[in-house]
């Protein structure tokens, strides 16, 4: 079946209330509508378990975040600091595991024939195929190496991209949601208080919900 329209999600961390409501509001129809999620479905927010649940029950397609990432590095070595990490197992119980096999094999950017969703944006210059999982999940700005992804001095990824296509990103909160010709950034900063944001293709449209509150007090990147 040809879906009529696509739906794409910004970073929920845990807000599933939020989510629910979205797609309410969007009038999704999980047999006519393609729905893809940017990331970050977990963390932070109250109900990461069925956020998860949730994505899962609807088929969603959904690319890996820096959350979901990190949650990958802390299992392959306990070493890797994250203040979220035994939160997160507490929060799935005994369904981490499988959790964490579900996000080794999400992909970390889907292709279309007009536009491309990835989480965190792209390395200038380089196809994501050709990139990093861990750039492309975490990067903000570019210093034309890939040591520092996040410093305000240097340009923002987004200047620095030359494609065709439509990217449409998560990641940078203070940003989203952000509606440029070739990109479009839709983190807006659900878990903060803020918005859930998804875009409506191929109309460019955003759609938008209210955070029940706030969950988690917003940096300043």
């Amino acid at each position: 079946m040809i879906k009529k329209r696509t739906l794409i999600v910004g970073d929920i961390h845990g807000c599933l209330q939020e989510f629910e409501a979205l797609l309410e509001k969007a009038h999704f129809v999980l047999e006519e509508d393609r729905l893809i999620l940017v990331g970050d479905l977990i963390n932070k927010g109250p109900d990461s378990l069925g956020v998860l649940r949730k994505a899962h029950e609807l088929g969603c397609e959904v690319v890996l975040g820096n959350h979901e990432w990190n949650a990958l590095k802390a299992q392959k070595n306990q070493s890797f600091y994250s203040k979220y990490t035994e939160k997160l197992k507490g929060e799935l119980g005994q369904e981490y595991g499988q959790w964490i096999q579900w996000f080794e094999a999400l992909p970390p950017f889907i292709e279309d024939k007009d536009f491309m969703v990835v989480h965190g944006g792209l390395r200038p210059g380089c196809h994501p195929r050709e990139t990093s999982r861990e750039i492309l999940t975490h990067i903000r700005t570019w210093d034309g190496c890939g040591e520092n992804l996040n410093r305000p001095e240097n340009p923002p990824w987004f200047d620095l991209y030359e494609g065709d296509k439509l990217v449409v990103f998560g990641h940078w909160a203070s940003l989203g949601p952000m509606v440029r010709p070739k990109v479009i950034c839709l983190d807006s900063g659900c878990v903060y208080g803020k918005k859930l944001s998804a875009l409506e293709l191929p109309g460019r449209k955003i759609i938008q919900v209210d955070a029940r509150r706030v969950y988690e007090e917003i940096r300043s990147r």
